[in-house]
């Protein structure tokens, strides 16, 4: 296995993790703010939700590294990826740099060319 998808596996594995504590910090706040807002501020539920899903994801991403038996491999961790970026929307800074990191580590030819020769590309 070449470093790069080590270090993604390790990146996954991590950014899943500080999600799902985003996401429960996220819904504490969200409880709050809605109650002093007489419920207006309930709207920012998005925001633990999109958390969660993230985090799914990278954990789907990272049993997929972790077992490399499955097909689409590479199609799941460019989606993880894609979404580790755009949790910036939800102020998920460090994961955005793992899922830029990840992406960088995914596009290099050497891996494309692991993945295809273990047949889950």
């Amino acid at each position: 296995m070449p470093s790069e998808l080590r270090v993604s596996k390790i990146l996954f594995l991590i950014s899943s993790i500080i999600n799902l504590l985003y996401a429960g910090f996220s819904l504490i706040g969200t409880m709050v703010f809605g109650a002093f807002t007489c419920g207006c501020g309930c709207i920012s539920i998005l925001v633990p939700i999109f958390c969660t899903i993230v985090s799914v994801m990278d954990y789907i991403a990272f049993d997929k590294l972790n077992n490399l038996d499955q097909i689409n491999t590479y199609n799941t961790l460019q989606t993880a990826t894609i979404l580790e970026i755009i949790t910036i929307l939800t102020g998920n800074i460090i994961v955005m740099v793992f899922g830029i990191i990840n992406l960088l580590h995914i596009q290099r030819q050497e891996v494309k060319d692991f993945l295809r020769s273990k047949n889950i590309y």
